[in-house]
């Protein structure tokens, strides 16, 4: 995170060292953050580079082989410990570390020697069952079965150590040691990366004979890349005995962790789903293509770069504190955490997608076009990278949702979700090659199945955040996605278009080089003015984002600078004794909730493609006994430094539980106090539109007047760029500051006690309260921050004489609110207009918190009172001064008239003043008044004027029985009323009416098996449709297939009849020559060559190879070339084989001898059957007299022996 204007807090009066006991302290946490960050960054780097080489060295094939076998370790760690070491056990240790005597030791030496037991029994069952596993992904396939058995076995003992250093990583990070785990996958991977690089070093092939395992180079492949795992997990035990941690074996189970065992059977349930669509993908892709799990796998990885650093990033400061106001019930926080999640989501990777959708053949060759990755592997990766790009926004949406079913503590329903994403997978996966014959189009729509699946996924997420949290707000996430979509789809194109100019498509097309500089001026391009864009159309979220940019870009450029307090005004009013924060360091803490802080864990592994919700953020609190410290912000006019925040003004002192208020732990053990200023420094901060204040963090947009010493004020928080509402508390600061060590009461007058009985209505959710969000202390004073709810003034809206019946609607959820503030002792202070909004929905709401000493149940409910008195009659009947007297006069109260007064001198009965006003309501107003000898309970002012409105509610359970006039007599068509605008129905009454239409069609929990297989239904049609369409535009081969094309068949059958070739297209031509074409030192027999032209006996086959359909790894393929009698644009051809299961290319040449295949082109590839198989060429072939038939993979004839035979080519041209 980049640096900003700093913060000042108070210094430690001495260094920030560990102490006994201590754990290092918050200041240590701070300080490796920046290292933490720079480790994750290095991994991810490290780990694409290791990627890469992979490719580069060991091909498509072997890669795929070596790509299998590398995963098998890494699932079964997840299932057997890593996510129920994650979501559950973790937790536990946090608790253990914080609360035992002996700092979770015990427990932790009982979690080592169970993990230990149960990864080693995992690794004895794996082994035994290898053979079968790999011959259920591999088994007849075209990825080398004896190789991935070979590189399996060695690779398996891995999954011990995954463990391990996820274990070890957990304990550490307890003990706020990050630096460890964070570098450990660094020296993971630099190991893989040294051990590749000898591979390539080493003289001679790799053999694919798995008798021959003694062979040096698969040695050094598959021991030295499970060495990189075993330093993974060594490499952090030094730390571990720096930090007091023992290993020490210790038996038994701790009681804490027999809490969780359903919750533990769903997550282990929820990752064996996981690894079963995998299980069941895989075969499809190996046998398609023996490149294809390379490539699946491989393109995958390169839409995770993206997420990993763009979409984790910008999510951080979110999922926390979505995690923990789901874990808490408050619905409220969590639908805001819900949009604020979604919307950077879309704004982050919605560009993106776009991007890799459009430049993915781009990005294949620029990556990957190396070694032997061959340019036509590399476009083959680029595409499958275009087909499968958009997965990352339902992919991102998936683990958002996961987050609160998980902190909700509803594990089954991400189970449940994962369901529904397997089934739909493996639906669409197996659908695939029976519509779809070309092994490259295969392994792209395997790609876009997996996004159609998880699209699926997040739509029943959505539909179940839906049944649990009640309506959603999509006004502006449905904005923020329109308008994204937009811009990027325009601007992609758009540059797609220019960059195909003849010079710029020569870059791309001269290799890896000119294709990364291709690649990187379109990148610039497309980002910069999609933001840019974005920006000037004043989407909130893109300027959120740009808003940290902003302030590095106007350090350098003035005008882009914001309006901020000058750094020598800063100094001016900088405490003696400072030290600088970073604005990293106050953001990071700016959403912990009063004595928790958040840990970080890892799970086990990164690459393996689980739908995972994330790491995980175990709340942390402070170990029994040991001194706590905190600071707040002071508020000032030109920046902010620390004061204490407790209720003790003392550093001694801890605040009363619940109190929900910020805080900034800190390691020194004493804070100094407070500065005396004297009479002579300001005061406060200056109180106009535009000042900044809290340190910087908001921005003042409106006055909506005060009372009593408050002010009330919308402003914006530049950091989440929304809006709030503020509460001054002694906006002027002149109330004298708590004596050092002096107890806040929460009885007392002072600002401070205001600020203390505040807060206690962050408990209470409801619609006629803005929810407080956060408290910031001043040496005096302070400001409540509260949510900015969209609403117009009480004055505004008794202006427009309002229905007593909606009057009597909106007090209701004013009443609700009181009333749940009074069961959780404190008080609302409803004692002045200003203080009450009216929003959208109808509901009169609490906007501006601040509770007053004089609050009481009594005086909330004579201000409730108040509020229908002036809706009902635009006059307010409480003084001015205080809100407490009942009274009438002349004058005015924030723009609404003092109550007129009756016969009595009290205000007059609104029923007397408006004779339309319902009894009920009216003696609600009057009663509510009088204080003890009326209503006394705002329970029942809401329940009386539930009563009262009752009358408005429509029933729809029985239809009105009409009475039918005489026949003959005539019909009376009873006039159309038109309804008054008072009695139309509100935004909220629409709502409502929506919400028991939607109830209604869900019928209840019984219907959700019946929606999900609907929504799998319209999954699978969506992709037989777009299969068909694409498969029509691309003119590859026949549709006609079978699952035979997928499977060898051991059994001979008869040859299937293609379609044949449209009528007109082309006239045959014919072969005058041919000659074979062999790029290998030990090339292939050429007899009976020639017969490939007549169809004559015996026909021509290549040699047999052993093992597998790649040659033996000896060489890319074999062919022929066929010189025909006259120089045609190539339209069709039949090729006869009995070879059933071998892939072949049809190219072009320009002469009849090549040395490379770069001197020719290719028209067309795909799988053959046994028999005639025709094709036809999609595009327009160049002319030519030479055609090349290359054959690209082997057909298992006989036990380990491969080989392919060509009876006739024919070809028709134009």
């Amino acid at each position: 995170m980049s640096r900003a204007e700093p913060r000042h807090i108070p210094p430690s009066s001495q260094s920030a060292t560990r102490g006994e006991g201590d754990g290092g302290g918050t200041s240590s946490l701070l300080r490796s953050t920046g290292s933490v960050a720079v480790a994750t960054l290095t991994s991810r780097v490290t780990g694409f580079l290791r990627t890469i080489l992979l490719a580069a060295i060991l091909g498509p094939a072997v890669a795929s082989a070596f790509s299998i076998a590398n995963q098998m370790p890494q699932q079964v760690s997840e299932l057997v410990l890593g996510q129920v070491l994650t979501a559950l056990v973790i937790p536990v240790l946090v608790r253990a570390e914080m609360e035992d005597t002996d700092r979770g030791q015990a427990f932790f030496e009982r979690l080592f020697t169970l993990s230990l037991t149960i990864l080693g029994i995992a690794l004895v069952v794996s082994l035994a069952l290898s053979p079968v596993l790999v011959g259920l992904l591999v088994g007849g396939s075209k990825v080398d079965e004896g190789l991935t058995q070979a590189l399996v076995i060695m690779f398996l003992p891995q999954l011990v150590f995954f463990g391990l250093s996820a274990l070890f990583t957990a304990m550490l990070n307890t003990r706020d040691e990050f630096k460890p785990g964070a570098w450990a996958p660094v020296a993971c991977n630099t190991v893989q990366i040294a051990t590749l690089v000898l591979f390539y070093l080493m003289p001679g092939e790799l053999t694919l004979n798995p008798t021959a395992m003694g062979q040096p180079k698969l040695l050094v492949l598959g021991i030295g890349s499970t060495l990189g795992v075993v330093l993974q997990a060594l490499i952090q035990i030094p730390a571990m005995r720096r930090s007091g941690i023992k290993l020490r074996l210790r038996w038994g189970i701790d009681d804490r962790l027999k809490h969780f065992g359903s919750m533990g059977i769903a997550i282990v349930a929820y990752v064996f789903i996981s690894l079963a669509g995998w299980y069941a993908v895989t075969p499809i892709l190996s046998h398609a293509s023996d490149g294809g799990p390379a490539i699946y796998q491989y393109a995958w990885m390169v839409l995770q770069l993206p997420y990993g650093v763009i979409g984790v990033a910008l999510l951080t400061a979110v999922m926390p504190r979505l995690s923990r106001n789901a874990a808490e019930g408050n619905r409220n926080a969590v639908l805001d955490d819900l949009s604020v999640a979604t919307r950077i989501t879309m704004v982050a990777l919605v560009p993106v997608v776009a991007f890799l959708t459009v430049f993915g053949p781009s990005i294949g060759r620029a990556l990957f076009n190396v070694g032997q990755f061959s340019q036509d592997d590399a476009n083959f990766l680029g595409t499958a990278i275009s087909f499968s790009a958009f997965v990352l926004v339902p992919y991102a949406m998936v683990l958002i949702h996961l987050r609160v079913f998980y902190a909700q503590e509803r594990a089954w329903i991400p189970t449940g979700i994962v369901v529904v994403i397997v089934t739909a997978q493996i639906g669409l996966s197996y659908l695939v090659p029976v519509l779809v014959d070309d092994e490259h189009r295969i392994v792209e729509f395997v790609g876009t199945a997996r996004g159609l699946a998880y699209t699926a996924g997040a739509i029943m997420g959505w539909y179940l955040l839906r049944r649990t949290l009640g309506p959603l707000r999509l006004t502006n996430v449905t904005r923020t996605l329109i308008q994204t979509t937009t811009v990027s789809v325009l601007v992609v194109v758009t540059i797609y278009a220019v960059m195909q100019l003849g010079v710029l498509k020569a870059i791309d097309r001269s290799g890896p080089a000119g294709a990364f500089v291709y690649l990187a001026i379109a990148g610039v391009l497309c980002m910069t003015l999609i933001y840019a864009l974005l920006a000037l159309w004043r989407v909130p979220d893109v300027l959120a984002i740009l808003a940290p940019l902003r302030r590095i870009a106007g350090r350098f450029v003035p005008a882009l600078r914001a309006s901020a307090p000058s750094e020598p005004e800063r100094e001016a009013a900088r405490a003696p004794d400072t030290r600088e924060m970073r604005l990293d360091e106050l953001e990071a803490y700016a959403s912990l909730r009063r004595e928790e802080i958040t840990a970080q864990l890892p799970r086990i592994a990164d690459d393996i493609g689980l739908p995972y919700a994330g790491q995980s953020h175990v709340p942390r609190r402070p170990r029994a006994g040991a001194e706590q410290p905190t600071t707040g912000l002071r508020y000032r006019r030109r920046g902010a430094f620390a004061v204490t925040e407790d209720d003790s003004a003392g550093t001694s002192g801890h605040e009363a539980p619940g109190t929900g208020q910020m805080r900034l732990p800190s390691a020194q053990p004493s804070m100094p106090a407070p500065l005396d200023e004297g009479d002579d420094a300001p005061r406060g901060p200056e109180l106009i539109p535009g000042a900044v204040v809290a340190g910087g963090r908001y921005r003042l947009i409106e006055h909506y007047g005060g009372i009593r010493g408050l002010q009330f004020w919308q402003a914006r928080d530049i950091n989440l760029d929304r809006d709030v509402a503020l509460t001054f508390v002694d906006s002027e600061q002149r109330a004298p500051a708590p004596e050092r060590g002096a107890q806040i009461s929460l009885r007392g007058e002072g600002p401070q006690s205001i600020l203390s009985r505040t807060l206690r209505l962050g408990r209470v959710h409801s619609n006629g309260l803005a929810r407080v969000l956060d408290v910031v202390r001043g040496s005096s004073g302070g400001i409540v921050v509260a949510e900015w709810i969209p609403s117009s003034s009480l004055a505004d809206v008794a202006g427009t004489h309002p229905s007593a019946i909606g009057a009597a609607k909106a007090v209701r959820a004013l009443a609700g609110a009181a009333e749940g503030a009074h069961r959780a002792g404190a008080a609302l202070s409803i004692d002045h207009p200003d203080r009450v909004r009216i929003s959208q929905d109808g509901h009169a709401f609490l906007a501006f918190p601040g509770t007053l000493a004089d609050a009481s149940k009594e005086s909330d409910v004579r201000g409730l009172g108040a509020v229908l008195y002036a809706l009902l009659l635009e006059r307010w009947p409480l003084d001015a001064a205080t809100g407490r007297t009942v009274t009438t006069g002349t004058g005015t109260v924030a723009g609404i008239r003092q109550a007129d007064a009756d016969a009595n001198g009290s205000p007059v009965e609104p029923r007397d003043a408006k004779g339309d006003i319902p009894f009920e309501i009216s003696a609600v107003a009057t009663r509510t008044l009088e204080g003890g000898q009326g209503i006394r309970t705002a329970a029942t002012v809401q329940q009386l004027l539930d009563q009262a409105s009752v009358v408005d509610v429509k029933t729809d359970l029985l239809a009105p029985v009409r009475e039918e006039p005489p026949r003959g007599a005539p019909r009376e068509v009873p006039p159309r009323a038109v309804p008054s605008l008072a009695d139309r129905p509100t935004p909220a009454k629409r709502i409502q009416s929506k919400q028991s239409l939607l109830s209604r069609i869900g019928g209840g929990k019984k219907n959700v098996p019946l929606l999900v297989i609907a929504a799998c239904v319209v999954v699978l049609l969506v992709i037989i449709g777009l299969t068909l369409l694409i498969s029509n535009l691309t003119g590859g081969k026949d549709t006609q297939s079978s699952v035979g094309s997928l499977y060898p068949s051991t059994t001979a059958s008869s040859a299937a009849a293609a379609p044949a070739p449209a009528p007109g297209v082309g006239a045959p031509v014919k072969g005058t020559g041919v000659s074979l074409v062999d790029f290998a030192s030990s090339k292939d027999s050429a007899a009976n060559l020639s017969n490939v032209l007549t169809g004559k006996t015996p026909a021509w086959k290549t040699d047999t190879y052993k093992v597998g359909p790649a040659f033996g790894n000896l060489k890319k393929g074999v062919g022929f070339i066929v010189t025909l009698d006259k120089a045609v644009s190539l339209t069709r051809g039949t090729i006869t084989s009995p070879s059933q299961g071998s892939t072949i290319e049809v190219r072009t040449a320009t002469k009849d001898s090549v040395k490379t295949l770069d001197e020719t082109s290719v028209v067309w590839s795909g799988t053959i059957r046994k028999g005639a198989n025709d094709f036809h060429v999609s595009t327009v072939a160049p002319r030519t007299r030479y055609v090349l038939v290359w054959i690209t993979g082997l057909t298992k004839e006989s036990g380990n022996e491969w080989y392919t035979t060509i009876n006739q080519v024919e070809f028709q041209g134009s």
